[in-house]
C-alpha cells in the first residue's frame, strides 16, 4: 500500500512536470518546425517584424537562384514540389506549390537572389500581418500559432 502511494505521488509529479513544460514551450511554427523561441532573438517573449524579416533573409539564402524554364516542367507558372525535386531546388519544399510569377519580382524569367530575398520578405510580412491578431506589431506565442504562408 505504501509503495502504491509513493508510485502514485511520483507519477502525479512527473505528469505535472510534463504538462508544465508543455505549457511553457512555444508552439512549433511554420517552415519545417521552426519555434517561436528560435525566432525570438532578443528573448523578450514577442516577435517583432524585424525578427521575422531576419528569419526571412535566412530562408531566402537557403534557396539557390534558378531559371524558371528549367524548373517549371509543364509551363503552367506553378512550381510544384515534384518539379522542385526534379530540378534539384531545395528550400521551398515546405511551401508546397509556389507561384513563379510572384517569385520573379523583375519578370526576367530567372529567380535571382534579389527575387528570392524580396519574395520571402513579402511572404513573411503578409504572414506576420495575418497572425498579429491584436495589431500591436508584435507576435505573442499564441499569435505565432497563426503564422502561416
Amino acid at each position: 500500500m505504501r509503495h502504491a502511494r509513493v508510485a502514485l505521488v511520483l507519477g502525479a509529479a512527473l505528469l505535472g512536470a510534463a504538462f508544465s513544460a508543455q505549457a511553457q514551450t512555444p508552439p512549433t511554427g511554420p517552415n519545417g518546425g521552426l519555434t517561436f523561441k528560435a525566432m525570438d532573438t532578443d528573448k523578450n517573449g514577442r516577435l517583432s517584424l524585424e525578427e521575422v524579416l531576419s528569419y526571412a533573409k535566412k530562408k531566402s539564402a537557403g534557396v539557390k537562384p534558378f531559371r524558371i524554364s528549367d524548373a517549371d516542367l509543364d509551363g503552367d507558372g506553378q512550381l510544384t514540389p515534384e518539379e522542385q525535386r526534379k530540378a534539384g531546388i531545395t528550400g521551398l519544399e515546405q511551401f508546397g506549390t509556389v507561384n513563379l510569377k510572384e517569385m520573379d519580382i523583375n519578370g526576367d524569367g530567372y529567380i535571382s537572389q534579389e527575387d528570392l530575398d524580396e519574395y520571402f520578405r513579402r511572404k513573411h510580412r503578409e504572414a506576420f500581418a495575418r497572425a498579429d491578431a491584436d495589431k500591436d506589431k508584435a507576435l505573442r506565442p499564441s499569435e505565432f500559432a497563426l503564422f502561416r504562408f
